[in-house]
């Protein structure tokens, strides 16, 4: 069996973040950011403290500290504001605006300047997919502190070049801050696997850790498959041939992978090839005939007939108009 951090090197080399933009921001004593369902988002506190507020959960706010990362895995909607009593207001107009310099020190207000919060925001649309990469065996919210995880640590130096190129604007200043944001959400999800992969075999763990996709993915029947049918949905899979890489008998291999994954084989093959499919259409000026061959089928036309079913659109319309179709999002991969 590959080792964790393998597993997830390969994980994160593959992940797509479709319309990933990122922003330092700054909140007074009365703001806050509000955040509508439909968009995983990252945020890092670079200064000051603020409150998390899930909309779709009773739960009471949760304080964020000086350091802290987090991911909101599930695309849930949400409000980050400075005090749990602030005002918010939409994540767009946020986006749309400039980062606030720090004001003069001899006009600053000492008690406004201590309540005032320095964040870094980051967000990309699931939706275009069809799926959410990050539905993974993941907490519905990744809670981290780069003062506490050392390997979070290698994250500074980028959040100081991410506020030193908000302040400056200088050219090309928006490319930095959406890359370098990249990188540390990144380094902050891989963290997040490092730790769950490594302490799957906890007896502590909750019981249902061992039906998530990290449970399959280092699982050595099933992670292997995982893997390979990710790294070439093209070639020729069968259900014997996938348990004959892992030298285990069809019947076994069958049972093994529907109790990880939650599904057949050849059906998590099938989502396999339509998410790549999705990817290489959004991303790339390919023929859709190209498309079809590189993701296992003989023909454009058949290619064409499994994406409507499963996509509710053609592939062509999808790559025109951005098409998300009718069909309930599939199970994730990354691309």
């Amino acid at each position: 069996m590959l080792p964790s951090h393998t597993l997830v090197t390969a994980l994160l080399d593959r992940l797509y973040l479709p319309l990933w933009t990122a922003r330092q921001m700054q909140l007074d004593v009365d703001a806050g950011l509000d955040v509508p369902a439909g968009l995983v988002c990252m945020y890092v506190i670079t200064r000051g403290s603020a409150w998390l507020k899930l909309l779709d959960d009773d739960q009471p706010p949760t304080r964020l500290a000086d350091g802290d990362h987090l991911i909101l895995t599930r695309s849930q909607p949400h409000q980050v504001v400075a005090q749990p009593t602030s005002s918010s207001h939409p994540i767009a107009d946020w986006l749309a605006g400039p980062y606030e310099r720090d004001s003069d020190p001899e006009d600053s207000d000492p008690e406004n300047d201590a309540a005032r919060v320095n964040l870094l925001h980051g967000q990309f649309q699931p939706q275009q997919l069809h799926f959410n990469p990050l539905e993974i065996g993941l907490p519905d919210v990744i809670h981290l502190n780069h003062h506490q995880h050392e390997q979070l640590r290698s994250c500074l130096p980028l959040l100081k070049i991410i506020q030193s190129e908000e302040v400056s604007r200088e050219l090309g200043w928006e490319l930095t801050v959406r890359r370098l944001a990249q990188l540390v959400f990144y380094k902050t999800l891989g963290v997040a696997l490092t730790l769950e992969t490594t302490q799957g075999t906890d007896n502590a763990r909750p019981p249902d850790f061992t039906t998530t996709r990290l449970a399959a993915i280092v699982d050595p029947t099933v992670g292997p498959v995982l893997n390979a049918i990710t790294d070439r949905p093209g070639d020729p899979w069968t259900v014997p041939s996938m348990a004959k890489s892992v030298r285990v008998s069809k019947s076994l291999f069958s049972e093994r992978f529907r109790t990880l994954v939650g599904k057949p084989p050849l059906q998590y093959l099938t989502e396999i090839r339509m998410q790549k499919a999705c990817c290489l259409l959004r991303e790339t000026a390919l023929e859709i005939s190209n498309i079809a061959v590189l993701v296992g089928y003989e023909s454009a036309s058949s290619f064409s007939n499994a994406f409507k079913r499963h996509c509710g659109c053609t592939p062509a319309n999808y790559r025109k108009s951005g098409c998300h179709g009718s069909r309930p999002d599939p199970e994730p991969i990354v691309c």
